[in-house]
Order: C-alpha cells, then sequence, then structure tokens
C-alpha cells in the first residue's frame, strides 16, 4: 500500500507510513486508553503521527504534576505531527520522577497526547524542497498535561529489549525502502506518459517519433530493470519481515538480525534506483519536459529530501560488516 500511495505522493506515503505503525502505540496499554483509541481510529478516523527524535538529545522531559505528568521541550522535526488526531510522544523523565511509586528517572518512555492540547505549539516552519506535504516542522510542549493512563511504556535507556520487541524498526526501514520504490515507480510511468504523448525525437536521428529512438528505448529499459530488481529485493524482504513478526517471543538474535540486514540491502538498492530513476527521466524526456507545469521535478525533490535522513552509507557499511565479520546490526533506534 505505502508503495502504491508513494507513486502518487510521497508525502502522503511517509505520514501513512508514521500512522499506520503508530497507531498500535498504546493498544497493549491501560485498558482506558486502548478503548479510546480503537473508538478514535474505527469510528472517528484518527490519524497518528509521533514526535519522536528518540536518537537525539534532548527529549521532551516528563516530570510528576499531581495524579499526571507534565511534557516540556522542543523538537525540530516531527513528520505530520501538526495534522495528526493523536500523537505518539517520546519523553525522558526527569531526575526524581516516578510511576506508581517507582523511581523512573532518566526513563525513555512514551506517552499519548491528544492533537489539540493545551501548551502543543507547531511552528509551520517545514521549508524543504522536497516532502513538503509532511509538515515536519517543529514542536514545543509547554506543560502539557498526560494522564497515568497516557504513559504507554517506561524503561532505561540502556535496556535490552528481546528480538520480537525491536522488529519493528528495521520493518520502518523496509518501509522507507517501499516509498522510494513507489516514487521511482510513479516517476517512470509519468516519463514514459511524456514521452509517449509529447516526446520528439532529437534533430541529428533518422527516426520520426521518440518511441523509436533505440537510445530512449535501451535507457528506459535499463531503468525498467533496476527498479524491477528493486522491486523483488523489497518483495523478499516483506516476507522475512512477515514471518519474523509472526514468531514473535520465538524470534531470536538471529532472526532479527537477517530481517535487519536484509531490509539494509533492499533501502539501498532502493535508495540508489530512485535516485537514479528519479534524475535520469528528465534525459528522456527532453528539455520542455523541464517546465514547471509538469511538475516533474517533484519525484527527484521527494527523495532526495528523505533519504538524506538516514544516511545510507551507515547502510551499506552494517550490511558489509554482516557480510564480512558476521555482525548483525546492533539494535537501535535506526536498525
Amino acid at each position: 500500500m505505502i508503495r502504491r500511495i508513494a507513486a502518487a505522493d510521497t508525502s502522503v506515503a511517509q505520514i501513512l507510513t508514521y500512522h499506520l505503525f503508530g497507531s498500535r502505540s498504546g493498544l497493549d496499554a491501560d485498558p482506558a486508553l486502548r478503548a479510546k483509541r480503537l473508538e478514535g481510529f474505527l469510528n472517528e478516523g484518527w490519524f497518528h503521527a509521533g514526535i519522536a527524535q528518540a536518537a537525539y538529545p534532548p527529549l521532551i522531559e516528563a516530570r510528576n504534576d499531581g495524579a499526571g505528568y507534565v511534557l516540556n521541550g522542543a523538537k525540530p522535526f516531527t513528520s505530520g505531527a501538526a495534522v495528526a488526531d493523536t500523537l505518539q510522544v517520546w519523553v525522558r523523565f526527569a531526575p526524581g520522577a516516578t510511576v506508581d511509586g517507582q523511581d523512573a528517572s532518566d526513563h525513555i518512555g512514551q506517552f499519548i497526547v491528544a492533537n489539540p492540547s493545551r501548551g502543543l505549539i507547531f511552528g509551520g516552519d517545514w521549508d524543504a524542497i522536497g516532502q513538503r506535504l509532511t509538515v515536519s516542522g517543529s514542536a514545543a510542549l509547554e506543560d502539557v498535561r498526560v494522564a497515568r493512563s497516557d504513559l504507554v511504556a517506561h524503561y532505561p535507556e540502556d535496556t535490552a529489549h528481546p528480538p520480537h520487541i525491536t522488529v519493528h524498526v528495521p520493518v520502518i526501514q523496509l518501509s522507507f525502502a517501499e516509498l522510494y520504490i513507489g516514487t521511482a515507480k510513479g516517476a517512470l510511468q509519468a516519463a514514459v506518459d511524456y514521452i509517449r504523448d509529447h516526446g520528439r525525437p532529437w534533430v541529428t536521428t533518422p527516426y520520426q517519433n521518440a518511441g523509436e529512438d533505440p537510445l530512449i528505448l535501451d535507457r528506459l529499459g535499463q531503468l525498467s530493470a533496476r527498479l524491477a530488481a528493486a522491486e523483488a529485493l523489497a518483495d523478499a524482504a516483506g516476507v522475512r519481515a512477515d514471518a519474523a513478526i509472526a514468531a514473535g517471543p520465538d524470534l531470536g538474535p538471529e532472526g532479527r538480525g537477517a530481517v535487519a540486514v536484509i531490509a539494509a540491502q533492499a533501502k539501498i538498492v532502493a535508495h540508489e534506483t530512485a535516485l537514479e530513476v528519479t534524475s535520469r527521466i528528465f534525459e528522456l524526456m527532453g528539455a520542455r519536459a523541464a517546465a514547471r507545469k509538469y511538475g516533474f521535478d517533484r519525484f527527484w525533490r521527494n527523495i532526495r529530501t528523505h533519504t538524506l535522513h538516514d544516511p545510507i552509507h551507515y547502510k551499506t557499511h552494517e550490511v558489509g560488516d554482516w557480510l564480512l565479520n558476521g555482525h548483525y546490526p546492533e539494535p537501535d533506534y535506526y536498525r
């Protein structure tokens, strides 16, 4: 589904990705929170997003306030949050904070926060060249009050989670590969339609239309083959991910590691293929295709913007370390 929607709009597909994963948050927590979220999603059509940046300090701080908590802090990058109905907010508990009377100092946690909430402020300052509709600008929380029942989970930052708890991270990485593949498919189809309807052969060729030009046919064929290979690898990674999720608590470190590796491989290939496809189509369509009225640059702008958020050379390093040294990627916020 992410792949298909990305072919039309990468921004919508990106925030849908966060919704699909994040909307599960809170369903295994307080029964009242579970009921509230199911009611919202199923009957009111809630859209979910997050205020995470969990890898980068400082996090949003949570401290006790009567029977609940207050959240304070700011984040510069919050995709989809400004247009969401409900948010998963990652926090670090303040020194001396407690949960149910037990010390939770410096624990990492997640609260569910309604949007709008008093003290929740969005900067409206997202101005990247691509992914414009993700409204990924800044957010600030100023004494945002939450209840104990809004707490999804909390744990010391150095907690070693079992493999089935962390397998969602490589699965999310795989979903980003789907963003890239879908966008590339949309771009290639747009190029094919344009060449078929508006393409003109170069003046020095003997051909009457662009569809006869062997140079165009050759390069379209190459791009199509590379994109098909990226799709096939992502499909194989999806099968592996499904099996790992189905294993549940029986999933071991090697099974989790295998998913992380193939997800990284899929993302590497999708990343490189999408950048090539969204750039090279202009060479095949010709100079007139660069007119703003067509907007073909949106495909490249979206891919270039999103791929910068998680540098691909770290993924290639992880795959190489596994191949040469047998080291699976260590679970964290990105792998």
